[in-house]
């Protein structure tokens, strides 16, 4: 089983467990209702409530924030499609979503892929749809927040957009031959925002998933070992090799200053599992236990750690997707999310979740703040009547354990 996380965790995840939810700026919006809202003395909004580009409070978006992009087209079984039209939301940690921008049905944005967000915040980065798994030369689409100027060029053949470098996002991290096959050579490179070639960054066999150290000097690419270190400013640091690893591991995000939390496939487990991979080439050590397939959870593929305790991301039969509470001793505990028939995380802050979820009896996908030991749920993006939903979630850039 061929994983992959990290920066392209919600396009290799679809492929590879078969979620269903994947599926010019115009004047329609899509059928939500919600209270418009100007920003308060908090600077967010709240839960349920709308607000406009210029709402925003620009100051103080970050860790716990996250771009959204929502399309209205609606679809699923023994529904009539219609071509809806799109919207790009920012939603803050208290649950209230800003609209910015929304694009008409049948326009070219409505065929876009929200890929990456850069790290000052300003620009968010899409591909087109049918370009997102491979193509011969793909086109990048660069999307000014606050003005909503679009830029775009187009890579060379059979090399591919992975995210934004850290920690501002003033180049383009591209790969060509990743996830292909354990034994092929995948490249890293660097690219301008205008679509030069900065600096090819090395190669590694088995690429797998990318993770940028937070200050950027540094990235941990997966690979058919374990862990390959790589300098930002191109060449080999060292191999990190993961015990018992001989087909693939993907860098998911750095757990610390030091360490990568990284998912891999592991000797006969039913599915991946996590590691905590030091960068200065000590031992790894496992953060989850390698399931056997007995249970709900079949591997786990992300981690975060709250106040609360340890919360994983798992995968399950049929291709759903599942939270589990993993105790320092004893059995996973599986978290159930209200109105969901399959969870992903995709964001966290001290005490809160915030999931996609997916239901096989609505076509959609909605998105919601979800605490876990209290259970309490704040509705961030909610679902328009056999819309889509929630077709691609960016958080603001991710590190650490929370």
């Amino acid at each position: 089983m061929r994983i992959a996380t990290g920066l392209r965790r919600r396009r290799a995840l679809t492929a590879a467990v078969a979620v269903a939810a994947t599926a010019g700026i115009g004047l329609s919006v899509p059928a939500i209702a919600a209270q418009a809202h100007a920003a308060g003395s908090s600077g967010m909004l709240v839960a349920n409530e709308t607000g406009s580009p210029a709402a925003v409070p620009w100051n103080r978006v970050g860790p716990g924030w996250t771009l959204a992009l929502y399309s209205a087209t609606q679809g699923g079984e023994n529904i009539t499609p219609k071509a809806g039209p799109s919207t790009l939301y920012l939603v803050d940690p208290a649950g209230g979503r800003y609209r910015l921008f929304t694009w008409a049905a049948r326009s070219r944005q409505t065929q876009w892929y929200l890929l990456a967000w850069s790290g000052d915040t300003r620009r968010a980065m899409f591909v087109p749809n049918s370009e997102l798994y491979g193509s011969a030369h793909q086109q990048v689409f660069q999307l000014q927040l606050r003005t909503g100027k679009i830029s775009s060029f187009t890579l060379p053949a059979n090399v591919s957009a992975v995210g934004y470098t850290r920690p501002d996002g003033l180049n383009i991290l591209a790969e060509r031959g990743a996830n292909i096959a354990p034994t092929a050579t995948g490249s890293l490179m660097r690219f301008s925002l205008t679509g030069h070639l900065v600096k090819r960054l090395g190669t590694v066999q088995g690429l797998g998933a990318v993770a940028y150290q937070p200050t950027g000097t540094e990235l941990a690419a997966g690979s058919q070992h374990g862990i390959t270190l790589i300098s930002n400013a191109g060449g080999l640091i060292r191999r990190l090799p993961v015990p018992g690893v001989s087909d693939e591991c993907g860098a998911v995000r750095w757990w610390s200053a030091g360490t990568i939390l990284a998912t891999c496939s592991v000797g006969n487990a039913a599915g991946p599992q996590l590691w905590l991979v030091p960068a200065n080439g000590a031992r790894p050590t496992a953060l989850t236990p390698a399931r056997r397939g007995t249970d709900f959870d079949l591997g786990d593929f992300n981690a975060w750690k709250l106040s609360s305790g340890l919360y994983v991301d798992g995968l399950s039969g049929c291709g759903t997707l599942v939270i589990g509470k993993q105790p320092a001793r004893g059995p996973e505990q599986q978290i159930r999310v209200p109105g969901a028939d399959s969870s992903l995380i995709v964001n966290a802050t001290r005490s809160q979740l915030q999931i996609e979820r997916f239901s096989e009896c609505v076509p959609g996908v909605s998105l919601v703040w979800f605490n876990p030991a209290t259970h309490a749920m704040k509705v961030a993006i909610p679902l328009g009547h056999n819309q889509h939903g929630v077709v691609a979630v960016v958080p603001y850039f991710i590190s650490g354990k929370f």
